[in-house]
Order: C-alpha cells, then sequence, then structure tokens
C-alpha cells in the first residue's frame, strides 16, 4: 500500500467527518449517529436554497444530489480550499493532531521518465502533474542540489500561474513544462556525474 493510500485511510478513520463540515459552516449535528441533511455551497452561484447535501455517518461521507458528487473529509478540504489531495491531508493532519506517518521503503516513488515531448496530446494540467512528479521524486531522493531544485519548483509556479492568468497559451505552457522536465534531468544526470 502507498504512502498516499496510508494517510488518506488514516484521515478517514480518525477524522471526523462531521467536525469538518461543521467546521465549515455546514448545519449538521456533530457527534450524531443518524443521516442528516443540509445545503452544500460547492454547485451553481454557492446558495443552496433546498438541501441537497446529505452526510453519511456510517460512511463518514456526504452525497451532494446538485453536485452529484460523494465526498469525505479529505476531499471536503480540497473543494473548499482549492487544495491538492497531499495538501489536504496536510492540513487536517495539522488541524486534528496527527503525527507524520513514519515513512517505509515501499512509500519512496518511483522514478519516472521526464521527458515530455512539445506536442504530446497531454493537457496543461496533465503536464503540470507530470512535472510536479519529477520534481517530488528528485526531493525525496536528494538527487538535485536544493537551490537547483528550489529555482525549478518556482519555475514550475510561475508557469502554472501565468498560464491560470491567460498569459500563456497551451503551447507555450506545454513548451515550458517540458524545459524544466529536461533541466531537471539534465541537473540529475550532472550531480551523479559529479558523486
Amino acid at each position: 500500500m502507498g504512502r498516499a493510500k496510508k494517510r488518506a485511510d488514516r484521515i478517514r478513520e480518525e477524522v471526523p467527518l462531521d467536525t469538518v463540515l461543521a467546521r465549515y459552516g455546514y448545519d449538521i449535528i456533530e457527534k450524531s449517529d443518524r443521516e442528516q441533511q443540509f445545503s452544500c455551497d460547492l454547485h451553481g452561484d454557492g446558495s443552496d436554497n433546498k438541501p441537497s447535501a446529505r452526510y453519511y455517518p456510517d460512511s463518514s461521507s456526504w452525497y451532494c444530489f446538485a453536485c452529484s458528487k460523494s465526498r469525505d473529509a479529505i476531499s471536503t478540504v480540497m473543494s473548499k480550499e482549492g487544495l491538492s489531495f497531499s495538501e489536504a491531508c496536510t492540513s487536517l493532519e495539522r488541524d486534528f493532531g496527527l503525527p507524520a506517518l513514519p515513512w517505509e521503503d515501499d512509500d519512496r516513488p518511483k522514478r519516472i521518465d521526464s521527458e515530455i515531448e512539445v506536442d504530446t496530446p497531454l493537457t496543461p494540467q496533465e503536464i503540470s502533474g507530470h512535472v510536479l512528479k519529477t520534481l517530488k521524486s528528485f526531493s525525496v531522493g536528494k538527487d538535485i542540489p536544493i537551490d537547483s531544485l528550489l529555482r525549478l519548483w518556482e519555475a514550475h509556479d510561475k508557469l502554472v500561474f501565468l498560464h491560470q492568468e491567460g498569459h500563456l497559451t497551451v503551447d507555450q505552457i506545454k513548451e515550458g513544462m517540458a524545459r524544466i522536465a529536461k533541466t531537471a534531468m539534465r541537473v540529475a544526470r550532472e550531480q551523479a556525474l559529479q558523486e
């Protein structure tokens, strides 16, 4: 079982979803063992005149019939805060006092091929995800000097921001992400040769 799954399983087991929902202002009664209906602000214009969401304590989940989505504590934080899966897990672990999970051998990310072809039919989000996996892999393995790694992370974040603001085309973001991935691979190769 991977580290992300272990984190998610522990959060689902130890973090009460009703407390998470109450913290976001959803009108539910905490520590109740019965299902509850409440208004969801995650669809349309954010107002829900007729409660369209239902909390299920037995499965520690909730479902919004208007969103057509089922959520747990992690996906709730992701939706409400605009966080990634890992960021949402970290936020919940911090807020509920869960200690960091110890690293095990099978938790180490597998090295991935970071060569991205500019004409590949991936979306900017898929390419960004690919580059993030590469950078995370190099972070864990300490394969790149920290100053170089930080510059690569900064370049990635800048490209994402500029694309979200509409300053870059899809082709430009693909080219930029490809450059970051190729630079990361080059720096890692150079570092390996020096060792």
